[in-house]
Parts: structure tokens; sequence; C-alpha cells
């Protein structure tokens, strides 16, 4: 017998003995220099401020769990910016039509992952003993859009009022790989595009008793993690710029295309120390969110009423505060630094919905 029509058979009875059905989506986004809003609308702010870091990761999942199985289909978007405060500076400079400091050293520094995914995961957990349990999971992956790249350069500028006056000289590097060129690449007759990504992802968790009052819980997200692009488009370009040499500009480079780009995804990794007391409503714990270039960290607050949880979280790094209520059914945390939403620099939220027969 044709093995799919196998496989429709079983599935009505796999179904039907589910035990739950849960609906999540996660947001964590952080901007350092302009608010959330302005960095992911090209960074139009009327301030700038210092840091190194913005980005913006979020999970969406709708997934079925019976006894130690769990089956689902998962969407994905990170969103990575590592720069200098120079890079920083510059590009706020440009996107805000000021005109960039006179008479200045510039190092300018960025490194930029963007990866929008799809995919179907499946996951099993793993009971060591009655305290402790792994959580392990893969998901099957279709890329939809990604960015991965760098770009390096040091500059001098005079006191000149033109902007390429005012640039006295500037060499760099940039080196980067596209599904579609951002970079007005077009304008230079090039319009080179990628099919879709595929690859993998891995996730690994673990949950227990540290004391008797003590729990915890770590899981680690798009660990040893891949997406494979055919026929990748990238640019990779030296730049040489200098106001007393003719031509003034040396471009040396290529648009091209690769046989296959290996993506590596960016990691996230979260965890909760938690004290709890069977005979007391509430509890405390410590959590935190890590991606590869930073940290933050929370102080939640619990309260047991009834059939519902009631939170709140600080979060003193970004000076972010948060409120949260849970049920078995349903949930939601929501935390940030400012109600105005344009003018927030971190924004949290958590909602999930439950159904269990």
């Amino acid at each position: 017998m044709n093995k799919n029509l196998i496989f429709l058979m079983l599935l009505p009875s796999f179904c039907f003995a589910e035990q739950s059905a849960k609906f999540s989506l996660n947001a964590e986004l952080y901007s350092d220099p302009v608010s959330v809003h302005a960095f992911l609308n090209d960074w139009d702010s009327p301030r700038l401020e210092k840091g190194k870091n913005a980005f913006a990761s979020g999970k969406m999942k709708l997934e079925t769990q019976h006894d130690h199985w769990t089956m689902g289909w998962v969407w994905s978007y990170d969103y990575q910016l590592r720069f200098s405060e120079d890079m920083a500076k510059l590009y706020y400079q440009i996107k805000n039509d000021q005109l960039i400091d006179a008479n200045s050293n510039y190092a300018l520094e960025l490194e930029a992952q963007h990866v929008d995914t799809v995919g179907a995961r499946f996951g099993y957990d793993w009971d060591i003993n009655s305290d402790w349990k792994i959580v392990t999971g893969l998901t099957a992956l279709i890329g939809r859009h990604y960015v991965d790249g760098e770009f390096q350069a040091q500059g001098q500028t005079s006191n000149k009022p033109e902007l390429m006056d005012r640039v006295k000289w500037l060499n760099g590097h940039l080196n980067y790989s596209y599904d579609e060129p951002a970079l007005k690449e077009d304008e230079l007759g090039w319009n080179g595009q990628t099919n879709k990504g595929y690859g993998y992802a891995l996730d690994l968790g673990v949950k227990g008793k540290l004391a008797k009052n003590w729990d915890i819980a770590v899981q680690a997200e798009d660990i040893f993690s891949y997406l494979y692009w055919d026929n990748a488009p990238f640019t990779k370009y030296s730049i040489r710029y200098d106001q007393n040499s003719r031509p003034r500009m040396d471009l040396a480079g290529q648009l091209s295309k690769t046989k296959q780009y290996t993506q590596k995804l960016p990691y996230k990794v979260s965890s909760e120390i938690t004290y709890s007391r069977n005979d007391q409503p509430w509890s405390l714990s410590l959590t935190s969110f890590s991606n590869q270039y930073l940290t933050l960290v929370q102080m939640n607050g619990f309260w047991q009423y009834a059939s519902l949880k009631y939170g709140v979280h600080i979060e003193p790094q970004t000076q972010s505060l948060g409120v949260s209520v849970q049920h078995k059914n349903f949930g939601l945390k929501y935390l940030t630094d400012d109600l105005a939403t344009n003018d927030a620099h971190r924004f949290s939220t958590y909602l999930y919905a439950q159904y269990f027969w």
C-alpha cells in the first residue's frame, strides 16, 4: 500500500489522541541609539543616544502535544545589528538629512543579520527522573528573506559644506549576501535574487529542581542551525575615497552569485530561576534573555489568586517595567521602558492560548 496513504490513515487517530494544542507569540525588541520604532523605520528619530546594539526577535508557534511528543508550525523572525558608535552616528545623520561632523575621525563597523523563516517543528521531552527533564526540538525550515554580512571602514572629514567634499578620505570594505539587493545594486545594473533557502534549527532545554523550593529552566533556540541559499547573490567591494586623488573614488570588487550560501542562524538563550513555596501564594524569579551580542536580565514577582497568577517585572539595564497574567488556558506579558510606543527603546511581549482534552 502507498506509504502516503498509510500516513493519512494513521493521522486522524494520532490527532484524536492529542492532549493539548497551544498557540504562542513571543517578541523581544531592543535598540540602544534610537527607539525601536525608529530602528525598524530607517532611524527616523528626533534624537540619537549612545549604544552598539539593536535587535528584533519574534517567534509564533502553533503546536500540539501528545505525551512526550510535540509537533507544530513555527514562524520566526530575527533582525540583529551590531555597530560602532561612529557608524550609528553617521547612519543617523545621513538618514535624518543632517550634515556629518566636521574635522572628525570615523571608525565605522557594522554586522547585520536579517532572516525570516517558516517551518515544521518536531520535539521530544526526555524525563531524566521525577525532578529533571530535557526538552529537544528539530525544525525543518524554509527561508523567506535574509541579509547577512558586514561593513568596516576608517575615514576622516573636513569642514567643507557639501557631503562629498566634507569626506576627506575613506577606506573600507563591504561584504554581504542577500536574497534581494539592499544597497541599490540595481543602479549598477545588478538585480540578483536567490531561490528560497532550506535548512534546519535545533533547540535544547532543561528543566528541574535545584533544591526544595528552587526550580530552574534553560532554553537554547537555533543552536547549530543553518539555512542554505541556492544561487545566492552577494556584494563584495573595497572602497577608497580621497579628495586629493583623481579620480576621487576607487571601487574594487564584484556583484555576483555563489552556488550556495550557508547562513548560520542567530541563537537565543533564555533562563529562569524560581523560588516558590507550596504554603505561600507568592513566588520570585530571575530571568534572562541572551543573543550573540548582549544579555538582558529581569527580576520578577508573582502572586497566585484563585486560577490566575499575576506578575510584575523589572529589567534594570533598560529601566523597563512589565506586568503579566497567567492561566492554565491563556496568558499575557507586556514589558517596556516607555508607554509611548514610538519612544520606547525596549519592548517585550509574550502571549499564549492553549486547550486541553
